[in-house]
């Protein structure tokens, strides 16, 4: 397998992510606010870091034509958008006093969403550099 580094890693972080963001998620249940916010932030510089990683590829892979026309690429794509915006929502509703009662209702959500991006990724990279 010749995986460049950025592929590793958003694979290790596909199968890792989606434990760590439960685990945060719980955290806040149980009135340790500080615990979930750090390990939420610590959430989201691994997938901003696992997304702009992917810029620095020197070079792209043959088969990435192939890939983006299957449609769990499109799914994938569609999810981590959706990911994205749920993010900013959720950073957005928790320092908007107003909004406070909407961020506990739709994290879960949120998190749903960033873990079926995380877990459709990983079928990037098995297509990419595993499948022949």
């Amino acid at each position: 397998m010749s995986a460049p580094p950025q592929a590793v890693f958003a694979v290790v972080w596909a199968l890792v992510g989606p434990v760590v963001i439960f685990y945060a998620l719980t955290r806040a249940r149980r009135g340790n606010t500080r615990l979930h916010a750090r390990l939420m932030v610590v959430c989201i510089v691994f997938e901003l870091a696992a997304l702009f990683s992917f810029s620095l590829l020197e070079e792209r892979s043959p088969k990435l034509p192939e890939l983006q026309a299957l449609w769990i690429f499109k799914v994938h794509l569609a999810l981590a958008v959706a990911t994205l915006v749920g993010i900013a929502w959720q950073v957005f509703s928790r320092f908007v006093f107003r909004l406070r009662s909407l961020h506990r209702r739709t994290g879960p959500w949120v998190a749903w969403v960033w873990c079926a991006a995380l877990w459709t990724g990983i079928y990037n990279f098995v297509f990419l550099y595993l499948l022949d």
